[in-house]
């Protein structure tokens, strides 16, 4: 349901900046923080058509509490922080980036108690990103799924296989490269972002143990997969410089093509191009790792400094836990999302066949996220060391050694 560009924010956490910030409300009392007045509810601006008037309907039906909506165009994560900080001016909000040391500082609510009798319910990768120190402080609200997508009919014409490890997908990339289309996109960078979020957690350790204490950098499996990269990178076997990047469709449908990484988001877009000439597979795994499906969330959540924290609560469960019908609206009416609560994913007719239903099911099994003790910094450092590997042919057991030391430290700031 986000924008093709706040998608990617979303993906590499790159949520800071210093955007002017416009808002605009269903009222003119800014709300929040004290006992009295409406609820204050925040949204960031959706890129998709009706978002906006069904989140104001939404809050014009709730007849338990007045809620203030705030639409806020420009950098949200900006004006949400520093709300949050002040512990005035907001009482609930959507967030995709919920960060370990605000939780420990009670800028937000702990929310375990709505969550932690339906949590049974709820994809299984869902509650990472709102867990911290075993408490939940976010009740999922929409999960993007991101794989990689292919076209049967250019498999099958050049006589390959869907890959089953990272070895025959490069391979299939050579293959399927010819005069009319590449084998791969994975960006117009050649991929170094992407693969950096998601090939190591297809590695033996993932990037962070379970235990959040850990960082797991220096499989030789690893290594080998990253030194094939620049490998494919050089191959000539990737699209690069495409019109558009990887999140927008548009050179898949064209068939400039025949693999690519994508989100779920694109199918409907997709689907009405292709027909049923479209299927996924999740990020093989690595000798000894898992494959993976890479996640990214948006999930709300109550301050923890509001003054009607447990009005803001009520809202939250009645609007994100008990309204189904709500929530595959949300979900898939306007954009295209899998709802993490298991009614409304099993209700969500679009949902329910076709390469969706293939998406949905590898996100079940296969789903992946780095969730709030992988910090924007440790993502940044482990890119930056990717890149070095993928695109300039850096030797990558130094560069992973490097950046799992860097890492550990920041990680080490958290116990």
């Amino acid at each position: 349901m986000t924008s093709p560009t706040r998608r990617k924010l979303a993906v590499t956490a790159a949520l800071l900046g210093a955007s002017a910030l416009l808002i605009s409300g269903c009222s003119s009392n800014s709300g929040g923080g004290g006992a009295d007045g409406p609820i204050t509810q925040f949204y960031h601006q959706y890129g998709e058509e009706g978002v906006q008037e069904a989140v104001n309907r939404w809050a014009d039906d709730y007849k338990d509490a007045k809620i203030d909506l705030q639409w806020v165009e420009g950098d949200y994560a900006q004006r949400v922080n520093a709300l949050l900080a002040s512990g005035k001016g907001i009482d609930l909000f959507e967030y995709n980036a919920i960060n370990v040391e605000a939780a420990r500082q009670g800028q937000y609510a702990d929310l375990t108690d709505l969550v932690e009798p339906i949590k049974d319910d709820i994809l299984p990768i869902a509650l990472k990103p709102v867990t911290i120190d075993g408490k939940y402080y976010g009740i999922p609200m929409i999960t993007d799924a991101q794989l990689f997508i292919y076209r049967p009919s250019m498999f099958k014409e050049a006589g390959v296989e869907v890959p089953e490890t990272w070895d025959e997908l490069v391979e299939a990339a050579k293959k399927l490269t010819n005069a009319d289309h590449k084998g791969l996109f994975l960006g117009n960078d050649g991929g170094a972002g992407i693969l950096a979020a998601n090939l190591p957690p297809a590695a033996p350790g993932g990037i962070i143990d379970d235990e959040n204490t850990k960082v797991s950098l220096e499989s030789p499996e690893l290594a080998e997969a990253l030194t094939s990269a620049h490998e494919l990178y050089d191959s000539g076997s990737l699209l690069m410089g495409a019109p558009t990047d990887w999140w927008d469709p548009t050179s898949f449908i064209a068939g400039d093509v025949a693999m690519s990484w994508q989100g779920l988001w694109a199918i409907p877009a997709i689907k009405e191009a292709l027909g049923d000439d479209v299927a996924a597979f999740p990020v093989p795994a690595l000798d000894g790792g898992q494959p993976i499906v890479g996640v990214s969330q948006w999930n709300e959540v109550v301050a923890g400094k509001s003054g009607k924290i447990e009005q803001a609560k009520e809202i939250a469960k009645k609007q994100w836990i008990e309204d189904t019908d709500w929530q595959i609206e949300f979900s898939t009416k306007y954009g295209f999302h899998i709802p993490p609560l298991k009614d409304a994913r099993e209700q969500a007719e679009t949902l329910g066949d076709g390469v969706a239903k293939q998406i949905v099911d590898l996100t079940t099994e296969y789903g992946w996220t780095g969730g709030p003790y992988y910090t924007p910094a440790m993502s940044t450092a482990l890119t930056d060391a990717v890149t070095r590997i993928v695109v300039d042919g850096a030797d990558a057991k130094s560069e992973l050694s490097a950046a799992q030391s860097t890492m550990q430290g920041m990680l080490d700031t958290l116990q």
